[in-house]
């Protein structure tokens, strides 16, 4: 689930499919070790960040996200994970 209202749908869908739920924030907002993805945005960058562990190589994942204006922090959510070699 993307940022915190990804949270609101990202849970249960989770659950639904007897599959973990994993949250990808702006920077800073997660405790411990993070590993990042900078995208841009139409007036500038931003940054999602994902707890170390949170997906292992080769997993697949569901990404939720409540809002796509442009896909920017959609790309940047696939990229984020398919650092993993996640499968979509």
């Amino acid at each position: 689930g993307i940022e915190a209202r990804g949270f609101i749908f990202g849970p249960p869908i989770a659950l639904a499919i007897g599959a973990k739920f994993v949250p990808l924030r702006k920077p800073k907002k997660l405790p411990g070790k993070v590993i990042s993805q900078e995208y841009i945005l139409e007036y500038g960058r931003d940054c999602l960040e994902m707890h170390v562990g949170g997906v292992e190589h080769g997993e697949r994942a569901l990404v939720v996200d409540d809002l796509i204006a442009t896909g920017g922090t959609l790309c940047a959510a696939m990229d984020l994970l398919g650092k993993f070699l996640c499968k979509f």
